[in-house]
């Protein structure tokens, strides 16, 4: 089962360090540690953090235990939406979660580095992504020629194609009315997966 979208952001982000904490270490973490991974100053503020989930169903607290929490219903993992990107002319990207793609649980932890955007414009046709899809990108600094990446311009992002001629890589798209883009450009991700909704 998913987490809900009766949590908040923060309470979903406790509830899977909980998670990840009992799938990579075989236990879970300890009141102090879970405070101290989000900062809290208090172990009261984790304590109600924690009795918030437990009354929403996520999780269980054997009084007067170390290490008792038990989690109620498996977490699937969860991509973050973190706006719409152009797949046309270039937009201003800015990274802010607008939303959750949940995902079953049994992605692997090194595949755990994703994140979606909402494809606006027309520049990618060719290569089946249209306006509305989610591209499924996943974070990283390098990309092989050919790959379709999510690319930052002066603070404006874009999926497209990256290609080189020579030493000099570039950005192509895939629709034959748009001209190639050779300003300079940082690799966001590479696009692995594009969701359609229908």
């Amino acid at each position: 089962m998913n987490a809900g979208k009766d949590l908040t952001a923060k309470q979903t982000s406790i509830l899977h360090f909980i998670h990840h904490k009992i799938s990579q270490e075989g236990r879970p973490p300890t009141i102090r540690e879970i405070g101290r991974h989000f900062g809290f100053k208090s172990t009261g503020t984790t304590r109600d953090y924690l009795s918030a989930l437990a009354k929403k169903g996520y999780l269980q607290r054997p009084p007067h235990q170390a290490r008792s929490i038990k989690l109620s219903k498996p977490v699937a993992f969860r991509i973050p939406v973190l706006g719409h990107i152009m797949a046309g002319m270039p937009d201003l990207a800015f990274e802010e979660t607008e939303d959750y793609l949940s995902l079953d649980e049994f992605i692997s932890s090194e595949e755990k580095q994703l994140f979606a955007l909402k494809i606006k414009g027309d520049s990618m046709i060719d290569k089946g992504i249209h306006e509305g899809d989610i591209a499924i990108v996943k974070r990283q600094r390098l990309a092989d020629t050919g790959d379709i990446v999510a690319a930052l311009m002066d603070h404006e992002a874009t999926i497209k194609i990256l290609k080189k001629k020579g030493s000099d890589f570039f950005l192509e798209p895939a629709n034959k009315s748009y001209a190639a883009i050779h300003r300079p450009f940082s690799i966001l991700g590479k696009v692995i997966a594009v969701i359609k909704r229908f």
